[in-house]
């Protein structure tokens, strides 16, 4: 029987995978997870919560063991992982704690308790972070995926987690994680940086996964189009709800969504403060161009000073952490 200790984990070269929240990445996460190479644990929000920011990795460094541990212990998400926060700390006991290291020790076993050498972590935030991931993993292959943010939006207003918030405040936050993501992906970490549009990966998975597969240093494998066992073993109970079509089968048609669950307003309102975004990416602006009541033509040309909003806003909720 396979053991942690007889497989060796290529740990310094994960497959990080992000895009703005409800872009598509669960549903890549599943599909690469049934590559028989590459294992990706749950979604622990590991990185971002504990090794990402400076000044949590000190706190915990100057707490000690104890303390990260018990955080772990009522962590959910950690959870998920299915792992013992205590064997998981043992080799810690001794020496400085580094939560950088035991989030290498948590990818180790996750992949070679799988049986397989490569791993990777999914979770949408880690556009916000690929900073840290440069800095703790020099070597990481990043894969942004990309989808039309009238989509997100019509997603967002669904999705538990995200539906309590004004739809207004999604435009202007996906729009500058997108923005920003992008630049820092390329600039931090050029051609280890690939952009994948959600639109082609549900119509082409094909020819997507085998992009995807080159750019990580994968052969590719059909296993990884029929993803819906792999999806099982990632997907929580609680996520069920938003995440249901990542089980599959795969929705080839999953997209125009917004054309009818969105409002004229909440469309025009998407495509002028993501101009940028739709210029560069390709996405067409509609050209229904339906009547929008007084107000609502108001707001749409105060849009300049909302796009320059967002990005005081979003640099206010990264500092809180809460973007």
């Amino acid at each position: 029987m396979t053991t942690t200790e007889t497989i060796t984990v290529d740990v310094q070269r994960p497959v990080v995978v992000c895009g703005v929240g409800r872009s598509g990445t669960s549903l890549l996460q599943s599909m690469l997870n049934a590559h028989p190479e590459l294992c990706f644990p749950p979604e622990t929000h590991f990185f971002r919560r504990y090794v990402a920011d400076a000044g949590v990795r000190r706190r915990y460094q100057r707490l000690g063991t104890n303390a990260l541990q018990a955080a772990l212990f009522s962590d959910a998400d950690f959870a998920r992982a299915g792992l013992d926060a205590a064997v998981l700390l043992q080799p810690e006991s001794g020496r400085g704690l580094d939560t950088a290291r035991v989030f290498r020790r948590l990818l180790q076993r996750v992949a070679a308790r799988s049986g397989k050498t490569r791993i990777g972590d999914k979770d949408p935030r880690s556009l916000d972070h690929l900073a840290a991931w440069k800095r703790e993993f020099p070597a990481a292959r990043v894969v942004h995926v990309i989808r039309d943010p009238r989509d997100v939006l019509l997603s967002r207003t669904k999705a538990a987690w995200s539906a309590g918030r004004p739809w207004w405040a999604h435009v202007m936050i996906c729009k500058e994680q997108l923005r920003r993501g992008r630049k820092l992906g390329r600039r931090l970490f050029g051609e280890a940086y690939l952009e994948v549009r959600y639109e082609q990966l549900i119509a082409d998975p094909d020819a997507v996964l085998r992009r995807i597969c080159e750019h990580v240093d994968l052969e590719f494998d059909a296993r990884m189009l029929e993803f819906g066992e792999s999806a099982k073993q990632l997907v929580d109970q609680r996520e069920l709800a938003w995440k249901k079509e990542t089980l599959g089968p795969l929705l080839t048609n999953n997209m125009e969504k917004w054309r009818t669950g969105l409002s004229a307003f909440q469309v025009r309102m998407t495509e002028r403060v993501a101009r940028e975004c739709f210029r560069e990416l390709g996405y067409v602006e509609d050209q229904g161009r339906a009547a929008l009541r007084f107000p609502e033509q108001v707001a749409l040309h105060c849009a300049p000073l909302l796009r320059l909003f967002a990005a005081a806003a979003f640099d206010l909720r990264r500092a809180l952490g809460r973007a």
